[in-house]
Formats: C-alpha cells, structure tokens, sequence
C-alpha cells in the first residue's frame, strides 16, 4: 500500500512575521482575536493570516501558513494530486532567478515507490530536482511533481526502471527539464510536456523503450540530440512519406524521420519547427529538398550522408543547425546561412568536399570546431588567423590560425571564435599570446586547449564576460583582467566552458 502524506502541520510550517503594536488607540489593551485569513493555502501554494485587535483593528501578528493536501480515498479534493509519500526527502537551499527555497537532491532514507516533490519544505519553495537526484532509484514507480518547481535537473530520474508515471501539477511553473532526465526509464509509457517547458533536451528519453505517448503543446521550440532515440514505442503521424509529432495547431511540428531512404526529392511540410536527429541521414539519392519558413532548427545528423543532395537553401526562420547535419553532403557547393542563424554545431558541413562558397550568419553566436572540415573553401586570412564569413564582413569567424604562430590578434570585426580554432591539436602548438577583438561575443569551448606554453590572454573589452558549460544556461561572472590568469583558465580548468558577453 502506498505510503499516505502526512498533513503538514500549521503550526510547524508558518512563517511568523510579529509586527509592532499600533499605538494610533493610546491606552488600548490589544484584545486579540482568532485569526483571519487575508490570503487563502491551498495544497501548493502558501496563504496569510492575521490576528487583529477587536476594539482597534490594529494588525497584532501575521504569519504565513498551508494546508497540506485534503485527501479522500488517496486524491487530494483540491488539487486532484495521488496520495504520495513525501517523507525523508533531502534538500538543499537554492536559489532560481530572485527566489529562495529548495532542491530536492534524493530520497533519503524513504522506502516509498511513489513520491511527491511537494510544493513547500521549511515554509520555503520547492523549486528544483537536483541533477542525478534518483539517478538509478529502482524502487519508483511514480512521480508526482508540484506547482513550485520550476527545473528537473540532468539525469533527475535516469535509470529509474520501474518508473511508470511521471505527473505534473495542472498550473506547473517548471521551465526546463535537464539532459537524460528520464533516459533508460524502460517502464515509462506516457509523458506530457508542461506549457512551460520550450526546449527538448539531449538524450531526455534515449532508451525509454515502452514510451508510446508523447503529448506535446504549441510552444515546443528546439529537440536536442538524441532525445528519442531508442524509442520504438512511440506513435507518430505519418504523412507523405515521413513521421512526425505535433500538436492539434501543429500536426507537423517535429519531423522526426523519412519512411523511404531511397527518396529523390522531399518537400517538408508547412508548419515544421524542428527536423529531428538523422531524419534524413543514409538518404543517398535526395537531390531537391524543399524547406518551409517557420523552420527553427536542424538536429544532428539530420541530412548526414546525403551525397547526392546540391542545393540547400535554409529558410529565413532557422535559428540552429546540429553537429554533422550536413556531414559528406559531397555535391553541395555552396551554402547561404540566414542572417538570424546563432548556433551550427560541431562538423556540421564537415566532408562537403565541394563546398566552396559560403555566406555566414551575421546573428552568429556559436560555431562548433570542425564545422567546415574538409571543405573547398578558401578562408580570409589576416594576422595568421584564418575566418569565414560573408560579402559585408569576411571575418565574422575565427576557425583556424596558420601553423606554428606565436602571437595572434584576433581581427576587429570578428564576432566569434569557433570552438577548439586553437587548440594544439589544430597545429598552433606554439601559440604563446591572444588577443581578443573588441567585437567578439564569444570565445568558444577548447578554443585554446592543450596550447601548452599560452602565457597571456587579453581581450579589448573587458566587461560583462560570462563563462558556462552551456552557452547562455547557468553562466557566472568572469574578470578577464589578468591577461595570465585567462591564459591558465582557458587550456585548463575553463577550457571546456564557453566564455561570452551577455
């Protein structure tokens, strides 16, 4: 039988905030009163109440209180949650944006197979599931998560193999669920996406092999690697020779795979935001590929192998293309990026060895290393550095330098600096000194790794210099001041990190 919740005690859980007496009455004695509720609890959300002086209305103390859940025959008559056991928990303190409360960070010495990440602990707010918090848990076989928390962290639930059910709370606040959240949860059968959750992630649901439904909404916005893989389970539409998932207003949304490998000419339907991971790859003979606007993303491997693929042209809309999506697309010769283009992953053209013209993105953020390995192009050079980008400014990326320089400067109008485009095993073994132009956003990830006698990185500004294992995503405040110090930073302990401006 299920572990019952107990209700939380008013007493245990109140935030007392006393106020001063009001003093406006003179000689009145404060009779106080019972108290009144100025803001009603609920289940997962905490109310305020006060006692007020019957004779002077003056405001004697007021203190924040919840109910707990009410429970009739195991659902709670407000919320509708399951009767869940909630015991045991560990916690840590955290805080998300400007709120202060907790991350749940495992079960501690609870046995119960079906839990609650309940919506308060110690008066504050649960706001989040730690990375790896039930990692490998064997014994859950449902989850059910609150209103409050706002991030499931990477691996949260992964290898929980008899994890059924995973619910959220029908006004929940989560907004991002991290990498393999849920990978190798074999019992899951069903998931649906919360409205404020935008972005699917790398290998959310890799081998989660009874997954069948997948409910999406219409705010759904990019699908990271992998995120499917090895769900054999899942039920898509098919239509016109491919599969995809959508929503009623999208039925389109994610295309995730073409039915007929040996397919010549494709067009993707209207109302397409996302080409999963390898849709196309191993398509050998696709020569004419049609591209609705609206499109967001290109995942990984996407069109990988497909030799016989020429003219690619991206729509205006796209914001991102994945690693190799476009690997040993050998006939492609040239290639114009959308102005609005901010992300193309590592060897992403890597093998188009016709490729000879290309037009970079003038929005760019991040250019992964290899991206334009093995191609035809001709990269300006300047200073020793060698770049690609467009007619308006051919050094908007710095990919690569000439072997064996000492000392490089990174042109003015560059924007980006590729990842890994100095790494020693990229022939600049004997780089000693960088200098970053006053127009770079970002200094990608191993730019600078294994560059063993760097001695001095400097930067032209200075100023509001971030640094995050993901570009964007839990970023921290870096003083690029000591041209030494970056230098240590960037082929050591930071080297793996992205280091931009905001």
């Amino acid at each position: 039988m299920r572990a019952c919740l107990k209700c939380l005690c008013l007493s245990a859980l109140a935030l007392c905030l006393v106020l001063p007496l009001f003093t406006a009455c003179g000689a009145c004695k404060h009779e106080s009163t019972e108290w009144v509720e100025e803001s009603e609890a609920t289940c997962s959300v905490a109310g305020w109440r006060a006692k007020i002086c019957s004779d002077c209305s003056a405001v004697l103390e007021r203190e924040q209180y919840t109910v707990g859940h009410e429970y009739v025959e195991g659902v709670c008559s407000m919320c509708g949650a399951a009767q869940y056991a909630e015991q045991y928990l560990k916690y840590s303190e955290i805080t998300l944006g400007d709120v202060a409360g907790y991350e749940v960070t495992g079960r501690g010495n609870s046995t119960a197979v079906a839990l609650e990440i309940p919506p308060l602990h110690n008066g504050k707010p649960v706001l989040s599931v730690a990375d790896g918090a039930f990692g490998g848990d064997l014994l859950l076989t449902s989850v059910f998560v609150s209103r409050n928390v706002q991030r499931i962290g990477a691996g949260a639930f992964e290898g929980c193999t008899a994890l059924e059910q995973i619910t959220f709370h029908g006004q929940s606040e989560l907004t991002a669920i991290g990498e393999g959240a849920f990978e190798g949860c074999v019992a899951l059968e069903a998931f649906s996406f919360p409205l404020g959750v935008s972005a699917i992630s790398d290998d959310l649901f890799k081998d989660c092999t009874a997954l069948s439904d997948v409910v999406l909404h219409d705010g759904i916005t990019s699908l990271g690697d992998s995120a499917f893989e090895g769900c054999a389970a899942i039920v898509y539409a098919e239509h016109e020779g491919a599969k995809y998932l959508g929503t009623e207003n999208f039925p389109y949304l994610i295309l995730a795979s073409v039915i007929d490998k040996s397919v010549t000419a494709f067009t993707v339907q209207s109302g397409t935001r996302i080409i999963g991971t390898s849709a196309f790859a191993g398509c050998n003979a696709l020569s004419t590929l049609s591209l609705p606007e609206g499109l967001l993303s290109i995942g990984s491997y996407a069109f990988a192998g497909c030799g016989s693929l020429e003219a690619v042209v991206l729509s205006e809309s796209l914001k991102t293309i994945g690693s190799h999506a476009f690997a040993a697309c050998i006939s492609v010769t040239e290639i114009e990026l959308p102005d609005g283009l901010t992300g193309i992953g590592d060897h992403a053209f890597y093998g188009c060895s016709t490729l000879s013209s290309l037009e970079m993105s003038s929005g760019i953020k991040t250019v992964g290393s290899f991206a334009f390995g093995g191609t035809a192009l001709t990269y300006a050079q300047w200073g020793g550095g060698k770049y690609v980008g467009n007619a308006q400014n051919p050094y908007l990326v710095l990919v690569d330098a000439e072997e064996g320089i000492t000392a490089l400067t990174v042109h003015g109008d560059t924007r980006v600096v590729a990842d890994g485009a100095l790494a020693e095993n990229v022939n600049n073994a004997a780089l000693t000194s960088l200098h970053i132009g006053e127009n770079v956003i970002t200094l990608g990830k191993e730019a600078l790794s294994g560059c063993a006698v760097l001695t001095e990185v400097t930067f032209a500004t200075g100023n509001g210099w971030l640094v995050a294992e993901q570009y964007e995503k839990d970023a921290v405040s870096r003083d690029v001041g000591d041209p030494a110090a970056n230098a240590e930073a960037l082929k050591g302990a930071y080297k793996n990190y992205y280091w931009y401006r905001a």
